[in-house]
């Protein structure tokens, strides 16, 4: 009972610290929420199958609260760009649903190494880019059309099959956007892409066999009001930080949080 309570306890702590990153940059929840459902799942029913694509969906179900009061506060910032999130969102919808079912062919092992790699290759084009303080251009004018459609469809790919949308912030970003509108629009198009994401890993579990008890298909419903009540307040602290503190200081402090949760679950 004590162990038990012990490991609700941080589920709790990790939920709000998730949540404020999601709402600090636009959908780091993942980097930190994923890890621990799927830690704590493989330490109680390590026997289990498609754990990590389980963690995957109970992360985003519990953050479909919390990511909509994000959305309203970033929108009174004026921190979201409506015009790039309306031809952008269906294109990461689409990429998104794709990793639905790709996810669900591949084991928990293949989708962790693809969390963490991903993870890192972006930790170091965030360093470069601090260095190196690269111009700020206008939307349209540094990537070409075939950039900013296919790679929409890419990034809602490696999105769904990394568990993590940070991936977003720095793609609008090279379209031209500043870190807090990036931010912004990025918390939008997530909330978005999450509805078809979580109505897919549901229906695409349903015929699985050997899953952790308490899941609807990939989603675990045992612990979820758990991680859902501390996200609501982390996420609108998170959009609150975001609008506070300067755009270096935020750059910064993203590309130290990838380096450390993608070289740990890469060592995990």
């Amino acid at each position: 009972m004590f162990i038990e309570m012990e490991i609700e306890v941080l589920i709790v702590i990790s939920a709000f610290i998730g949540s404020i990153l999601s709402g600090l940059f636009g959908g780091g929840a993942g980097l930190i929420f994923t890890p621990t459902i799927y830690l704590f799942l493989s330490h109680t029913h390590p026997n289990s199958s498609h754990i990590m694509q389980t963690s995957i969906t109970t992360m985003i179900a519990s953050l479909m609260v919390s990511g909509l009061a994000a959305i309203v506060k970033h929108h009174r910032y004026n921190y979201i760009d409506w015009k790039v999130l309306k031809w952008s969102a269906p294109l990461i919808i689409t990429g998104s649903i794709l990793g639905c079912f790709v996810m669900t062919h591949i084991s928990s092992q293949s989708v962790i190494y693809v969390f963490s790699l991903a993870t890192l290759i972006l930790a170091v084009r965030s360093t470069r880019k601090l260095i190196f303080h690269p111009p700020q251009n206008n939307i349209g004018s540094y990537h070409g059309w075939l950039f900013r459609y296919f790679g929409s469809f890419i990034l809602g790919l490696i999105s769904t099959l990394s568990g993590a949308a940070s991936f977003v912030v720095p793609y609008y970003e090279c379209i031209g956007l500043n870190i807090k509108k990036a931010i912004g629009t990025t918390t939008a198009v997530v909330w978005l892409y999450s509805i078809f994401v979580l109505i897919f890993m549901i229906s695409l579990g349903l015929n699985q066999d050997n899953l952790p008890p308490g899941n609807i298909g990939f989603l675990n419903y045992k612990y979820l009001w758990l991680f859902m009540i501390p996200t609501i307040p982390g996420a609108l602290l998170g959009a609150k930080l975001a609008n506070i503190l300067p755009e270096r200081k935020l750059k910064i402090l993203f590309t130290i949080l990838l380096y450390f949760i993608g070289s740990s679950m890469l060592v995990s």
